[in-house]
């Protein structure tokens, strides 16, 4: 018997094969194929090679006629129009057993590195396609959970905690991450939002800002030295060209005050905060994180800050 030749890496139409899958069933050889369009299927070796399956079926759809495809969308909206179909397609039909099964199996899946990184691979690959990622954003624009979604999403992450080590993986991978070209449209969009006042009121409701403990040392300085003069705007109460500086002065001075952790703001263009203020006419004094060590110093940066003319 000749030896298996290993086709793992070589293509095949839209077919890129990833690794080669036991089957159970017969002795047929089957290879696992990542398509150009990010979706993974399991293919019979000799029809790899024989040519007669080069997509995962994306290349036929693609090459559907248009009366075609309105039959197919057709009939969807029939099936999705049927309550009993719905619930079952949702797991509401499904038993409470059978629900827990298929949890505890994805569970499963997804703590193995493998699966994880071919998702990864097929959610980047789908996002790399343009129609596809216009498609998706025209889909989801204006789309709203409701009440009680959003009450089962709160209950969900209300008291969650991360790990430790969870956290370090995440700062690992955001580390040094810049946002590509492409999602340059996400940019633009969020800053045409928080123009809009009450857009701002409504995000900062939902956050529920409040001051972390730097900044509540800073507002207890400020209350003790000027009682009554300063006020923390870190919440949103107060805006200026879209920005909220941390605290602002409530009498009569147009002068207000950031305060800056090294981690978040390392990578900022020195300046530039204070330029936008500026242009409103406002005076900005900015205190690091690692000022903080000496707190007479603090004092006194505060105090030449508010008493200057």
């Amino acid at each position: 018997m000749s030896a298996l030749k290993n086709i793992t890496g070589q293509r095949f139409g839209r077919l890129v094969v990833i690794g080669r899958v036991r089957s159970e069933k017969n002795r047929k050889t089957y290879w696992k194929c990542l398509c150009d369009c990010g979706n993974i299927s399991t293919v019979r070796g000799s029809h790899l090679s024989s040519g007669n399956i080069q997509s995962c079926g994306c290349f036929r759809k693609m090459k559907l006629s248009q009366e075609r495809k309105d039959k197919i969308s057709k009939a969807a909206k029939k099936r999705w129009s049927d309550p009993s179909f719905k619930a079952s397609m949702s797991g509401d039909g499904c038993s409470l057993e059978t629900r827990e099964k298929h949890s505890e199996s994805m569970k499963h899946r997804w703590e193995d590195n493998t699966y994880r990184r071919e998702m990864s691979k097929m959610a980047k690959a789908s996002w790399r396609n343009d129609e596809y990622r216009e498609s998706q954003i025209k889909r989801l624009s204006g789309f709203r959970h409701s009440v009680e979604s959003r009450r089962k999403i709160g209950d969900r992450h209300r008291g969650k905690v991360i790990s430790e080590e969870s956290r370090l993986l995440i700062s690992l991978a955001k580390k040094g991450k810049r946002c590509s070209p492409g999602t340059e449209f996400t940019s633009k969009m969020l800053k045409k939002r928080y123009q809009d006042p009450e857009y701002v009121k409504k995000m900062a409701k939902a956050w529920n800002i409040k001051p972390n403990k730097p900044e509540t040392l800073i507002l207890n300085l400020l209350n003790n030295l000027y009682p009554g003069e300063w006020k923390y705007t870190g919440d949103f109460s107060f805006t200026i060209n879209g920005k909220c500086p941390d605290f602002v002065n409530c009498n009569g001075q147009k002068k207000c005050i950031e305060f800056n952790g090294t981690y978040w703001h390392q990578n900022d263009i020195p300046g530039e905060r204070e330029k936008i203020f500026a242009e409103f006419g406002y005076d900005t004094l900015i205190i690091w994180d690692t000022e903080m060590n000496d707190m007479d110093s603090v004092i006194k940066k505060i105090k030449v800050f508010s008493e200057a003319a």
